[in-house]
């Protein structure tokens, strides 16, 4: 009965959309980008998504007028539990960090990826922007689609990191 009275509230209560959206003066003062994938999954398809998101990363912060490092893929849950170390002597002043966080599962293929963009401050992290995605079927679909999509998503926000630069 509780949890009927809890769905019921939820449903009641208004629907509002959460914006996405970086502005320029929220988006100043960065002159690179770091990208890494953490994968939680060890299905190929899904971990094939890396590498065309730190493409369309690298065309669209050269576009941006910003310098980019790509630190690769990483595994979580299998062990190690940390992020890509960021190399020493990098020539970067205020970089922002940008990772895409990699789900799946096979048989039903599905996937999901959640991309945040961040930059580090004294307390931890301060998210700038975020957003995801997810898809079932054939896992190229999923693969391109996903890839395909979140660099759509993005690409609002390097306009914005470009207008600011």
């Amino acid at each position: 009965m509780r949890n009927a009275l809890l769905c019921l509230a939820l449903t009641a209560l208004p629907a509002s959309a959460q914006e996405r959206v970086l502005s320029p003066e929220r988006a100043s003062g960065y002159d690179g980008i770091l990208t890494q994938c953490v994968t939680f999954t060890r299905a190929q398809f899904a971990n094939d998504m890396c590498a065309p998101l730190a493409t369309s990363v690298a065309g669209m912060a050269a576009q941006a007028g910003l310098k980019h490092r790509h630190l690769g893929l990483i595994e979580w849950g299998f062990g190690t539990d940390q992020y890509a170390p960021t190399p020493d002597g990098l020539a970067f002043i205020a970089p922002l960090n940008l990772t895409f966080y990699i789900r799946a599962t096979t048989d039903p293929d599905s996937g999901a990826v959640w991309a945040s963009l961040y930059r580090e401050v004294p307390e931890g992290r301060l998210v700038i922007w975020e957003d995801w995605g997810i898809g079932a079927g054939e896992q190229s679909v999923i693969r391109d689609g996903l890839s395909t999509g979140l660099a759509r998503k993005l690409e609002p926000v390097f306009k914005a990191l470009e207008e600011a630069n």
